[in-house]
């Protein structure tokens, strides 16, 4: 037996209905949501979806916010970037 929703992929259980550009975007989430992504804190590839924007590494344990739907890790934080905050923190005082 052929397979019947290659094109469509998870959304074939909607059918004709909601558009083709809406079925094609939940298309496009649901593949690239399918792989882990690496964990900032320990870099091994277990971090995957927990709520909508968080994320959780299997591994550490380590919870993350990024995306609703994708991981996306925060570039790191620089000594120069330390450093400004903590001499416009002593500024305000």
């Amino acid at each position: 037996m052929s397979k019947r929703t290659k094109k469509v992929g998870n959304t074939g259980w909607m059918g004709p209905r909601y558009g083709i550009r809406i079925r094609r975007r939940v298309l496009e989430i649901d593949r690239a949501r399918e792989p882990d992504a690496a964990c900032p804190k320990c870099s091994t590839v277990t971090v995957h979806r927990v709520a909508s924007g968080v994320f959780e590494c299997r591994r550490c344990g380590t919870k993350f916010a990024s995306g609703a739907y994708l991981f996306t890790a925060a570039p790191p934080i620089t000594r120069s970037e330390k450093d400004a905050a903590a001499v416009s923190a002593t500024a305000n005082d």
